[in-house]
């Protein structure tokens, strides 16, 4: 019986074939490499490797990495990784299905607008006021300012 492939050999044709046919830089096979290090790790810890994990032991590292306190697009980008490598895996035929293919990325916080307080509004107006006023200014400029406290206003 023929012994499948370690994670660090799979990690390298990995990376390899990324380079070569994808194109990719020093940087993506860099951060691909420190991903995939780490779930190898984590699949070792549980008695598993790329080759036999299931998408439960997938499901069980995105996890581990929430414990962790790893932000949701370092997840993210955790779980693309490993999206990639078993697509890979697939393709080369070292295995038969792609565990990571039903796996859910995290959702994504959106962030808040940015708002203006009401002190900063009213400086704000008070300037486009003076700017709108100013007889020192030339008339295109008044006019501008003039046109800027309106849009302020509204």
């Amino acid at each position: 019986m023929a012994t499948s492939p370690s994670d660090s050999k799979l990690t390298g044709l990995f990376l390899d074939m990324l380079a070569a046919e994808q194109g990719a830089g020093p940087n993506t096979l860099d951060a691909y490499r420190r991903d995939l290090t780490d779930f190898s790790e984590f699949l070792g810890r549980v008695g598993h490797s790329f080759a036999d994990a299931e998408t439960q032991t997938l499901r069980d590292y995105l996890a581990d990495l929430d414990t962790r306190g790893f932000k949701s697009t370092s997840v993210a980008r955790r779980l693309s990784a490993m999206r990639h490598l078993y697509r890979f895996l697939l393709n080369e035929r070292i295995r038969s299905e792609d565990p990571a293919a039903i796996l859910s990325g995290p959702k994504r916080g959106r962030s808040l607008p940015k708002v203006l307080s009401i002190a900063d509004v009213d400086r704000m107006l008070r300037r486009a006021k003076e700017l709108s006023e100013a007889q020192d200014a030339s008339p295109a400029k008044r006019l501008r300012s003039l046109r800027l406290y309106c849009l302020l206003e509204v």
